[in-house]
């Protein structure tokens, strides 16, 4: 009998200095976001800019203070798309079904050291689901120009996405004017430790 509650009490040390060693804090950080984005057509190319709306990032971080996770949800009104141009504005608005889709959503929710898959220890990637039409779609984004200083961090976001596999519909001008599939979109993101 002693063994065994020997046993029991081994067991639950172990186990009680496992949780502790692998214990997760996490630290917010408040977000900025300024786009650009960018795509072709037949007669020329175009593009516009939108800043999404402030968002929070939740980073994970591990008992010795690295990164294990990042968790944010950024949005971007339809409606605040300027291409500079009040027609295009207009007939970018309807593809997009404005009306009933008001928003553009990214969510991040992932491991932190699968944003370094290859040599280095600063993020190189961001797998983002993108929902647009209402629709969900798994995009990879690129990151570059990395710079951390303390409590801030700043980083370029660069990915692509398909006109067809998203769903947005727009219509030939004159039957003749088409526009390119891909529109690239450019992201660069600051955000600040609300910890510190």
């Amino acid at each position: 009998m002693r063994t065994s509650f020997a046993l029991i009490a081994t067991l639950a040390s172990i186990l009680g200095l496992q949780h502790h060693v692998f214990a997760e804090t996490t630290t917010q950080w408040k977000g900025t976001a300024a786009l650009t984005f960018a795509g072709t057509s037949t007669l020329h190319d175009w593009s516009g800019t939108v800043k999404a709306q402030p968002f929070l990032t939740t980073v994970g971080m591990t008992d010795s203070t690295k990164p294990s996770s990042i968790k944010a949800k950024v949005e971007v009104k339809v409606v605040e798309m300027d291409t500079k141009e009040p027609k295009r504005d207009e007939n970018l608005r309807k593809a997009m079904r404005m009306a009933d889709f008001p928003l553009v959503t990214g969510e991040i929710d992932t491991e932190f050291p699968k944003l370094m898959p290859g040599i280095g220890t600063a993020p190189q990637v961001l797998p983002i689901q993108l929902t647009l039409l209402g629709k969900s779609h798994s995009v990879m984004g690129v990151i570059t120009n990395w710079k951390q200083n303390g409590d801030k961090a700043s980083f370029d976001l660069d990915f692509e996405v398909s006109l067809k596999a998203s769903g947005i519909r727009v219509p030939s001008v004159m039957l003749v004017i088409r526009v390119g599939d891909v529109v690239k979109v450019h992201a660069e993101i600051t955000l600040q430790n609300t910890n510190a």
